[in-house]
């Protein structure tokens, strides 16, 4: 399960886990193609946080259905 909300400057998609062994993924996608990653820590009490470009996480979303080898992907921009 999974929601998205858009402001003004940023998407946020967040996922759940729906059978609640991990804690939620919220993903922020900012127009200017930052990605952020954030999953609460429990050990830490704070939000583990990781930062890519759009084009890594292409990336990433691509590379689940790609046999083993060196790829490279095209990143377009869709309309505003």
């Amino acid at each position: 399960m999974y929601t998205v909300e858009f402001e003004y400057d940023y998407a946020v998609i967040r996922t759940l886990d729906e059978k609640d062994r991990h804690e939620d993924v919220e993903v922020v996608i900012g127009d200017e193609g930052e990605v952020f990653m954030l999953q609460f820590n429990e050990s830490t009490m704070k939000n583990s946080v990781i930062v890519m470009s759009l084009q890594q996480l292409v990336d990433l979303y691509s590379a689940m259905d790609s046999p083993e080898g060196l790829f490279q992907l095209e990143v377009r921009r869709g309309r505003k």
